[in-house]
């Protein structure tokens, strides 16, 4: 893996999904933490973006589909932004109304690994939105969760196929020293 001007995108870990008072809680997302910790320090240690979304309220489209909304306390992140650039969406891209693209290319990012929840849909869509900013997208496989394996990887071989390229938190780390 070559890496670029690259930024880390960490997606929705919050307590909506992240925490078990969360409703849309999802059990054994801790699982990642330690990954996604891990590349935060190494992102914050290079001095290289790190932008955390928060998913703060939903869409009328997606509260018709989902039929829920978020409460504010869900909306608070389960991980540490210190150096990280905050964005809030209320939808699945979150490159959609944000000004998630503005800040990547005010710093100069060509390339991006996603990581966070849920792979199938917040993640994959953000990717597939990337990629067709014509940014080079990395998905980092196990710094993301989704609570059915069956979504998870489906999600991941869709996305290997023509969209990103599928690596370990490992495999990053490496790259990167």
């Amino acid at each position: 893996m070559k890496i670029l001007s690259p930024a880390l995108i960490i997606v929705d870990i919050q307590k909506y999904f992240c925490h078990p008072s969360g409703r849309a809680y999802l059990p054994g997302v801790e699982k990642i933490l330690s990954n996604l910790q891990a590349l935060m320090e190494t992102f914050r240690r290079k001095s290289l973006p790190i932008v955390f979304t928060i998913h703060v309220s939903n869409s009328q489209r997606m509260k018709e589909w989902w039929n829920d909304d978020l409460e504010p306390y869900e909306a608070e992140p389960c991980l540490s932004l210190e150096g990280a650039i905050k964005i809030e969406k209320d939808t699945y891209d979150a490159f959609y109304n944000t000004r998630l693209e503005d800040i990547l290319r005010s710093y100069g990012v060509n390339q991006v690994f996603i990581t966070g929840v849920r792979t199938h849909l917040c993640v994959e869509t953000t990717a597939r939105s990337a990629f067709v900013r014509n940014f080079d997208v990395v998905v980092v496989c196990d710094a993301c969760y989704e609570r059915e394996d069956w979504y998870h990887f489906s999600s991941l071989k869709n996305l290997a196929h023509g969209f990103a390229i599928i690596a370990s938190t490992e495999e990053v780390l490496c790259a990167l020293r």
